[in-house]
């Protein structure tokens, strides 16, 4: 693929994802989710061009939904984790056993959204809402590793529908 594709294809996933974001960050709702709908979007462009150019657009996504967004817990998931994931995600399966795969996968999401709600509340001054307690922070944990287990299992699905199905009218969109 030419250099020029390559930067347009990187260009217009970084858009996409920025926009996806600001779209978690004014519906509250969708701050939790959108991280992960812009982290499927990187399959496009790890699978179409490459690894180099999909870190590069998790780079320049993350450093303007942190500078951009009001939300900063929406840019702070997806800098911290749901960005960058879908780059290490085949490394991180690669690992044997797989038990210790799993292992891996879990450490690093529950660092990284652990990480995610202290940089909100120490470092952006957001306050932890406060409805269930002391026991909230590990609640949402809790939810949140289902919803990875979720996430993964279609991040998987989705890369095999993309290769069969989507690849092919994407390409022939492009040229």
């Amino acid at each position: 693929m030419k250099k020029s594709k390559e930067i347009a294809y990187s260009g217009v996933v970084s858009a996409l994802s920025v926009v996806m974001l600001f779209l978690g960050s004014v519906v509250w709702v969708l701050g939790y989710t959108m991280p992960l709908v812009a982290s499927i979007i990187m399959i496009i462009l790890l699978d179409s061009v490459s690894a180099k150019s999909a870190l590069l657009c998790y780079i320049s996504t993350s450093a303007l939904s942190l500078l951009l967004l009001n939300d900063k817990e929406c840019a702070l998931i997806y800098a911290l984790f749901f960005g960058f994931y879908p780059i290490v995600r085949d490394r991180i399966n690669s690992v044997k056993p797989k038990i210790l795969m799993i292992a891996v996968k879990y450490m690093y999401f529950n660092i990284a959204m652990i990480a995610a709600q202290l940089l909100c509340y120490y470092v952006f001054a957001i306050p932890f809402d406060d409805v269930l307690g002391k026991w909230g922070i590990v609640i949402l944990i809790a939810c949140l590793n289902l919803v990875f287990f979720i996430y993964d299992k279609l991040y998987t699905l989705l890369l095999r529908l993309y290769k069969l199905k989507l690849k092919k009218r994407i390409e022939k969109f492009v040229k």
